[in-house]
């Protein structure tokens, strides 16, 4: 019957039911029903995904003696698996361990990465999925605060907390693609006192064309003892189905996204190419 919900809401949208369609909005979990198909998520072409492990496709290994191995497996990735599953492309700007100030000197200053040194600025994206987070959590990096830690003028002026840092990526990616959409990912197990995911949540209100994919809000449960964590990790990180997974969780929330935007994504096609209507 959800499934039937979720294609009665699309039609009601697309038969110019206002009414119908505002009551659908409004009681619909973007993710309570989790698609394989990518739906509206389609449309976008070229993807840049930031992050950290989780977004690379890492694996967890053990050798003889119990030893933990870590992995980047990028064709793994939620990232490489949208692609896939779209008949799209994309780049991975993502390595273990990432955090935002990291990926900054990493992935823009001075790209050195363990994906082949690649470059954030090298080639525009239409849309970015950015991850990042967990990292600065476990380094307790400041948390900062949107009314004062972000300078809108000059992202070289930011303040050094995650604020400042987490903006500044956004700010970097304007810099070359004014019009690319972005959706940033709360962190599904990360505590809602610290601030973080808040931050995160606040982007949208900071800057244009920035959407929430809030797994913290809206996600399963990543806990360790949980079903989906037995299912789906391989010690604190997804195993090739958990990535898989991710990749139509986020695609089915990407295309709940569009719906309920399409005037935003009216003209996703010329972005980056300097036409517009």
């Amino acid at each position: 019957m959800k499934r039937l919900i979720l294609m009665s809401g699309l039609f009601c949208l697309l038969a110019g039911s206002p009414a119908a369609a505002q009551t659908y909005y409004e009681s619909e979990n973007p993710i309570a029903v989790v698609n394989q198909n990518p739906g509206f998520c389609s449309i976008i072409h070229t993807w840049g995904f930031i992050g950290d492990s989780l977004c690379s496709g890492e694996h967890e290994s053990r050798d003889e003696q119990g030893k933990k191995g870590y992995h980047d497996y990028y064709d793994y990735s939620w990232g490489q698996r949208i692609c896939a599953l779209t008949g799209t492309k994309g780049d991975n700007y993502s390595q273990g361990g990432e955090w935002t100030k990291g990926w900054i000197s990493n992935f823009w200053d001075n790209p050195k990465n363990r994906n082949n040194n690649i470059c954030a600025k090298g080639s525009p994206k239409q849309a970015y999925i950015m991850a990042l987070g967990v990292n600065d959590r476990s380094r307790k990096y400041a948390v900062g605060d949107v009314k004062t830690d972000i300078n809108k003028a000059d992202f070289t002026k930011n303040a050094d907390t995650f604020t400042g840092s987490y903006a500044g990526i956004i700010q970097r990616i304007k810099s070359i693609q004014p019009l690319a959409k972005f959706f940033l990912v709360t962190d599904p197990r990360g505590s809602e006192d610290d601030g973080y995911n808040k931050v995160i949540r606040q982007m949208a209100e900071v800057f244009e064309n920035v959407y929430i994919l809030d797994l913290k809000k809206y996600g399963p449960d990543y806990s360790n003892e949980s079903d989906f964590h037995k299912r789906f990790f391989l010690g604190g990180h997804l195993n090739a189905m958990g990535y898989e997974y991710t990749a139509w969780m986020f695609m089915t929330y990407i295309d709940w996204i569009i719906r309920h935007h399409m005037e935003d994504f009216e003209q996703t096609a010329f972005i980056g190419t300097g036409y517009k209507y």
